[in-house]
């Protein structure tokens, strides 16, 4: 197998693990939502992902999209960062 080859199993290995362990976090927080909202009053209940948020709710909220002024500034402190 060639490093490219490797890589490239390597990373769709990755992406199957942190698929799998997700799905298991989702699991754990439905029960726990479930358990929890079976004692709370209605009006108390809030969403499932705003009771117990993971690390990956927050990536599917809309982002910003950047100014050229914005851009330029990110590429300038990373030239910074290179020079240094």
């Amino acid at each position: 197998m060639t490093p490219a080859e490797f890589f490239y199993a390597w990373v769709g290995w990755s992406k199957g693990e942190i698929e799998h362990q997700q799905q298991a976090w989702e699991r754990t927080r439905w029960e726990a939502w479930v358990l929890t909202s079976v004692q709370l009053d209605r009006k108390d209940r809030k969403p499932m992902q705003e009771m117990f948020p993971l690390p990956w709710d927050k990536a599917s909220l809309p982002t910003r999209e950047l100014s050229i002024q914005e851009r330029t500034q990110r590429v300038n402190e990373l030239m910074q960062c290179i020079k240094k």
